[in-house]
């Protein structure tokens, strides 16, 4: 079908079917809506290639795009959702007022067109992957072979914990839900934040097509399509639009509101900080601005970063002439930390850095970044190019040559300069250190927490027992201020076994995962999303943002690289 090849980017949770309506719609009222015009719009995705989508505007607004709603979901929607989830059955109800779309899990959303307002009874649930185990099985792959045998990963016990409906007023918000000669309209902008952005994706309208993204950065293949020919200002019914959606997606899914006390709301927020006025420019560097300001500058939390200008500006970023963001202390005290950590390890062990290196008794196993390249199916060849930079396929290599090695009795994973990356590879190397990983997560938001446990499959071979683990070795984990992300949660998980002993400075923190977004006017950006990392004692969860504390404090970063006097020092300890 159309659109598999461009489900396959993303990760999805849904399989939809259409019911007749309980009434005709064209005898239902028209809910007090302007006239809505339909049109059709070239629909591309990140490769490229595009199909047209029927979609509408309000008369006299062509730039703030509606959808009918349920056609996007019984066709785009559907699509997208079987791609990963073939044998889930989800119905959809319709009655004169509202669309109700219910799961083969038990999960449902109901959205009511008079109203309004949507209600999912379990946000979580009804963004589940079909292959996971649970709503916060973050992984991104069902890592089986064709048989249905576990590949690399295995999943184990799961346990989650749902806890309140949502509700979204959008009627408070003043973001409007219409029904207009018996079709149910959304904005695009609305429908993307509830449905398309919380599976990895986003819609971005540049005011003439639409386009599908991977995340929240623009492909190579959509740049030359994507961006206007020349500078051109927004119309204030779409920066009004804009800042009423972007308030809505930061207020669902900001997740460290509690710890920077957001308590009332970012419109509340965002009017006391002075960035209101800007959010409602015309001026199409305007939201870029702002919002570099507001992430950089405000937040400044790393993972909160506006990332490209509106299609409207014509360009990636804003001039130096209309560039005014602001950045803070924090975003810039962190940068400088990574170049110094990295300049001395260079002076120390070369530019080069190795992934494996013996000093003496002891193995050091260093990597800067968690990479995940797609696994799909049975094992690949351990010296397949695909994979070389795949952090699976370093942490088996080494593994080789550590078990090889009768020499070696201690390991080092060295995560000193290392700013996090994916969530399936740092799971596989929790796995591989302490034999399984134990990956809990709580929502900020709903409040809803859930724990997966994993296996890893080290050696390749099939089977998962202790010859994929470390077992016999005494474990060591460096770590650093720009420790960050996954490289900081690899170590919260690690110390919380008490099996894994931490060298050096606390580590940098970054305890959410990563929610990518799209304003109304096409501005990307990411947050720290609501799914926050935790460690669990005695069945309570500690968010891991304040960064783990060592047990042996190394005060001088130069004493960071001297693997000599480090192993010394271990030897020491042991």
């Amino acid at each position: 079908t159309k659109f598999v090849a461009l489900a396959m980017m993303v990760i999805v949770a849904f399989t939809v079917c259409a019911c007749s309506p309980t009434l005709p719609l064209d005898s239902y009222p028209q809910n007090g809506a302007r006239k809505v015009v339909e049109t059709t719009k070239n629909f591309y995705n990140p490769t490229g290639t595009s199909e047209p989508l029927q979609v509408a505007y309000y008369e006299n607004e062509p730039e703030i795009l509606l959808i009918d709603t349920k056609l996007v979901l019984d066709s785009l929607f559907k699509e997208l959702v079987l791609a990963f989830s073939p044998n889930e059955t989800v119905s959809i109800k319709e009655t004169p007022s509202t669309l109700t779309f219910t799961r083969g899990n038990g999960s449902y959303c109901e959205i009511d067109f008079v109203k309004d307002v949507i209600t999912f009874n379990d946000f979580d649930l009804f963004l589940m992957k079909g292959f996971s185990s649970n709503p916060y099985d973050l992984l991104a792959s069902p890592y089986v072979n064709e048989q249905g045998e576990s590949r690399y990963l295995k999943r184990g016990l799961s346990f989650y914990t749902p806890c309140y409906s949502l509700e979204i007023d959008l009627a408070a918000r003043q973001i409007p839900l219409d029904i207009y000669n018996g079709k149910k309209f959304m904005p695009l902008s609305t429908f993307n934040d509830l449905f398309i952005s919380p599976i990895g994706a986003n819609f971005l309208y540049n005011g003439t097509d639409i386009f599908m993204l991977s995340g929240s950065e623009v492909p190579e293949a959509l740049e030359d399509v994507i961006y206007l020919d020349q500078k051109t200002e927004i119309t204030p019914a779409l920066a009004a639009f804009n800042y009423k959606e972007l308030c809505l997606f930061l207020d669902l899914y900001y997740g460290l509101q509690g710890e920077h006390q957001y308590f009332d709301g970012f419109d509340y927020y965002l009017q006391s900080i002075g960035l209101t006025e800007q959010l409602l420019s015309t001026d199409p560097a305007s939201t870029f601005n702002a919002l570099g300001t507001l992430t950089l500058g405000y937040i400044s939390d790393i993972h909160s970063v506006v990332k490209g200008a509106s299609p409207y500006y014509s360009e990636k970023a804003p001039t130096d002439e209309d560039r005014n963001v602001v950045i803070g202390n924090g975003y810039i005290q962190y940068f400088m930390e990574d170049e110094k950590y990295k300049q001395t390890r260079s002076a120390a062990l070369g530019g080069n850095i190795q992934l494996y290196q013996k000093v003496g008794n002891t193995a050091y196993v260093t990597f800067d970044e968690f990479v995940y390249v797609g696994r799909e199916g049975d094992y690949l060849p351990l010296d397949d190019p695909d994979q070389q930079m795949d952090t699976m396929a370093m942490i088996t290599a080494v593994h080789q040559e550590i078990t090889s090695d009768p020499e070696i009795e201690n390991v080092v994973l060295d995560l000193s300069c290392n700013g996090g990356g994916a969530v399936d590879a740092a799971v596989y190397t929790v796995a591989w250190m302490l034999g399984s990983c134990d990956f809990p997560l709580v929502n900020s938001i709903t409040g809803s927490r859930g724990i997966t446990s994993y296996q890893a499959d080290v050696n390749w071979d099939g089977v998962f027992d202790d010859n994929d683990t470390l077992k016999g070795k005494n474990l060591y984990c460096l770590i650093s201020p720009v420790s960050f992300s996954c490289g900081n949660l690899v170590p919260a998980l690690l110390q919380a076994s008490n099996k894994v002993t931490m060298l050096g400075r606390t580590s940098g923190g970054g305890g959410c995962s990563v929610r990518a977004g799209v304003t109304a006017d096409g501005t990307q950006f990411t947050i720290s999303s609501p799914l926050k990392f935790t460690t669990v004692i005695n069945g309570s969860h500690y968010n891991v943002d304040q960064g783990v504390t060592p047990d042996y404090v190394i005060s001088k970063t130069e004493n960071f690289y001297n693997r000599t006097a480090l192993t010394a020092y271990i030897n020491s300890l042991i």
